[in-house]
Formats: C-alpha cells, sequence, structure tokens
C-alpha cells in the first residue's frame, strides 16, 4: 500500500490551503453526484472541465515554499496524483461520449467512479488532520 493509497496523516495545512482542498472535495463530490444522477456527456464533460480548471487555477498556484520542506513534498505528490487522476478522468469522459454500447458505457462510468474515489481520498488525505 503506497502513502496514497494509507493517505497517511499529514501535520495541518494553513486555513488557506485547508479551504482550497475542501472546495475541491466538494466539486469532487459534485461529479460523483452528476454521475449518480445520469447526467448526459456533455453536462459530465462541462463538470469536470469545472473541476479541472478549480484545479489548475486554484490549487496548482498554491505557494508550497510557505510549509514545512516535509509537508510541502507531501502535498506536491498529492498534487501531482490529483492532476493525473484528473487527466484520466477527462479522457473517460471523452471515451464515455464515445460509447455506443450500454456495457461500454457502463465501464467508462465505473472507471469515472473509482477515480473520483480515489480523487476524495486524496483530499481526506490533506484534510483529515485538522
Amino acid at each position: 500500500m503506497t502513502q496514497f493509497e494509507s493517505c497517511e496523516q499529514m501535520p495541518t495545512l494553513p486555513p488557506e490551503y485547508f479551504q482550497t482542498y475542501q472546495q475541491l472535495q466538494q466539486q469532487v463530490t459534485e461529479v460523483s453526484q452528476a454521475i449518480a444522477e445520469n447526467k448526459n456527456s456533455a453536462s459530465l464533460k462541462a463538470t469536470v472541465a469545472d473541476l479541472q480548471t478549480f484545479f489548475q487555477t486554484h490549487v496548482w498556484i498554491l505557494d508550497l515554499d510557505e510549509l514545512d520542506p516535509a509537508v510541502a513534498h507531501q502535498v506536491q505528490s498529492f498534487n501531482v496524483e490529483i492532476d493525473k487522476q484528473l487527466r484520466l478522468l477527462s479522457m473517460d469522459v471523452m471515451f464515455l461520449h464515445a460509447a455506443k454500447q450500454a456495457t461500454t458505457t457502463e465501464q467508462r462510468l465505473n472507471h469515472m467512479r473509482d477515480r473520483l474515489t480515489l480523487l476524495l481520498r486524496y483530499c481526506h488525505g490533506l484534510l483529515e488532520n485538522r
């Protein structure tokens, strides 16, 4: 089990960082709800794009130099993994939009649910020691 799978506890993040990751967690939850509500693929694409934009414009810009170096390293590691999962989620949405068969659609939705669960675990790992 990696540090990301176990989401080892980290020291407390400063309030502005904590709030940003809470907002990220909320947006991930909204994407999960959109899938649960069977939103169409165009709507899901827009929701995922909003999530990616939020990550790029609010999370990536956090100045990790203000944090303890060990904490900054952990946060950066989480950010890299979150970014990777968001890019894969975006690809899943594109493939979902192109899916012609119900089984393919369901597979893509399952992949998306798995990625969102992982993203929520990452957020929880960053927020849990509050």
